[in-house]
């Protein structure tokens, strides 16, 4: 199993992301700001009326008191996780 990019709005043949299986991600808290990205399992795609693509991510954010939520996130802020260390700012 891969990570498929969903940077772009087109997809593969065949390949429908809304039934793609779930995959660890790390997530970019944040387009305008180096910080440390948090780890994420991605759940499901969505695209939206103006045909971008959304991920619903469950999300253990950093911080003091660690907590885990499930976000939107646009496609853009996602990375596939390759191993236990988070990518470089």
């Amino acid at each position: 199993m891969g990570f498929v990019d969903r940077s772009e709005s087109e997809f593969p043949e065949g390949r429908d992301p809304v039934k793609q299986p779930a995959r660890h991600v790390w997530v970019k808290p944040s387009a305008q700001y180096a910080m440390t990205p948090w780890a994420g399992l991605l759940i499901e795609w969505r695209r939206t009326s103006s045909g971008e693509w959304l991920a619903l991510v469950a999300v253990v954010t950093g911080g003091v008191g660690n907590s885990l939520t499930v976000q939107w996130h646009k496609a853009e802020q996602l990375v596939p996780a390759k191993g236990y260390e988070a990518p470089k700012r």
